[in-house]
């Protein structure tokens, strides 16, 4: 493997552990059930942000 590669996957890396880092502290805060979402947020970049927002933003206008 190249060095090119290996940034790579520590890029994505980093992104999936952001994103799911940030998914669980929204939810932990909105009364959701946070670990779920939060290993949702694991997944895959960028759709399970885009899915959690939605989700959540649409459950709120519902009440």
């Amino acid at each position: 493997m190249n060095s090119k590669s290996w940034w790579l996957y520590i890029l994505l890396a980093v992104l999936l552990f952001s994103q799911a880092l940030w998914i669980f502290t929204d939810a932990r805060k909105r009364g959701e059930n946070a670990w779920l979402w939060g290993l949702l947020g694991l997944l895959n970049v960028p759709s399970s942000l885009i899915v959690y927002l939605l989700v959540t933003r649409r459950k709120k206008k519902s009440n």
